[in-house]
């Protein structure tokens, strides 16, 4: 089983503009955060058939909730303001 590693350092510098940016960046990101997130539940719902019929996972099933998972959590924390790393609008892979 992997391990997961998160490291986040603490800045005490912020910029008000910065805050008026996230706002306005997340509303994007959150669209596609939402068309993700459909895509994850359809291939959640996919997987747990497949394992029920076949034994064994499914490795583009897999994939889609993965990237799921990855996007949500860099687009939660740029906006929970945990990092100052924008995430990509659109996820990459």
């Amino acid at each position: 089983m992997k391990t997961v590693k998160l490291d986040v350092t603490y800045m005490e510098e912020a910029r008000r503009r910065e805050l008026i940016i996230r706002f306005f960046w997340s509303i994007p990101s959150y669209i596609v955060a939402l068309v993700l997130g459909l895509i994850c539940f359809i291939a959640y719902g996919l997987q747990f058939l497949h394992i029920l019929a076949f034994r064994k996972r499914n490795k583009s099933l897999y994939d889609w909730t993965l990237k799921y998972f990855k996007y949500y959590a860099s687009w939660a924390s740029y906006l929970m303001l945990l990092t100052e790393e924008r995430n990509p609008i659109m996820p990459e892979e």
